[in-house]
C-alpha cells in the first residue's frame, strides 16, 4: 500500500510539473534550452522614418520569443554608432525555479519587463532625430565585443534599411557596382573591421532600396560581409521573417 501511495504521489507531482512548465516561458517537457543573448540594433537615421511603426512591431515579436534566462540588449544605429554606443535597454529575463518561485509573480515580472522594452523603444522611434547617416557595419563590431563572454546562444537582429551611410561609404548615393562593393569589403578587411561572430544567428528586418537592382546589390554585400564574420544569416527581408 505504501509503495502504491508513493507511486500515486510521484505521478501527481510529475503531472503538475509538466503542466507548470508548459505555462512558463523557456520551459517545456524536453531538456532546458540554453539562455540566449539577443542584440537588437535599430536604425534611427532619417531614412527610416517611414518604416518605424513596423519597427515597433518587430520589437514586439522579438520580445514575445524571449524565454527565461535570455538577455536582450537594444541599441541604436547612428552616424556614430560605435563612438556613441550606449544601450537603450539591457536586461536579463530572470530564470524560474518551479519549486521555489511564485509563477504569478514571475509572469508579472515578465510582463513588466516586456512593457518596459516596448515603451523604451517607442520613445526612441517617436523622436524625430536629425541623424543623417547610419554606420551599420560598426553595430556588428559592438556585437563581437559584447558576445565574446556569453556562453549560450547568440542572436543579432538588425532593424534597418541596410543602406550603409558613413564618411567612407554611402550606399544611398554611390554607384553600387560589383567593383565598388568588393572595394568596400576589402577596405573593411584592411582596417580590421570584420568581427568574429561564429555560431551567431543574424536576422535583417527593414531592408529597403530605391529599386530592385539596388536591393539585391546591397543584399549581396551583406551576405558576403556576414560570411566573412562566420555568422549565419537567417533572413534578409523588409520584414522580420522566421525569428525564433
Amino acid at each position: 500500500m505504501k509503495l502504491l501511495r508513493a507511486s500515486v504521489i510521484g505521478s501527481a507531482v510529475l503531472a503538475a510539473s509538466i503542466v507548470l512548465t508548459t505555462l512558463l516561458p523557456g520551459c517545456n517537457s524536453s531538456a532546458p534550452r540554453e539562455p540566449r543573448l539577443v542584440m537588437v540594433f535599430i536604425d534611427v537615421s532619417l531614412s527610416t522614418l517611414p518604416d518605424r511603426e513596423n519597427y515597433k512591431k518587430y520589437i514586439e515579436l522579438i520580445v514575445s520569443r524571449l524565454q527565461a534566462g535570455d538577455r536582450m540588449m537594444v541599441c541604436k544605429i547612428l552616424d556614430l554608432t560605435i563612438a556613441q554606443f550606449a544601450p537603450i535597454y539591457d536586461a536579463k529575463f530572470p530564470a524560474f525555479n518551479m519549486f521555489s518561485d511564485n509563477s504569478t509573480r514571475y509572469h508579472n515580472t515578465i510582463r513588466t519587463m516586456s512593457a518596459q522594452i516596448a515603451a523604451t523603444v517607442d520613445s526612441v522611434l517617436d523622436m524625430r532625430s536629425k541623424v543623417q547617416k547610419s554606420e551599420i557595419v560598426n553595430s556588428f563590431l559592438i556585437c563581437d565585443q559584447v558576445m565574446r563572454g556569453w556562453p549560450g546562444k547568440k542572436s543579432i537582429i538588425i532593424i534597418s534599411d541596410m543602406q550603409e551611410s558613413s564618411n567612407e561609404f554611402n550606399f544611398d548615393t554611390d554607384q553600387l557596382t560589383p567593383a565598388y562593393l568588393a572595394n568596400v569589403l576589402a577596405t573593411l578587411k584592411l582596417k580590421n573591421r570584420i568581427p568574429k561572430l561564429p555560431g551567431v544567428d543574424v536576422w535583417i528586418a527593414g531592408a529597403y532600396a530605391k529599386d530592385t537592382e539596388q536591393f539585391f546589390a546591397v543584399q549581396d554585400f551583406w551576405k558576403r560581409y556576414l560570411a566573412e564574420t562566420g555568422a549565419t544569416l537567417r533572413s534578409y527581408s523588409h520584414t522580420l521573417l522566421d525569428f525564433e
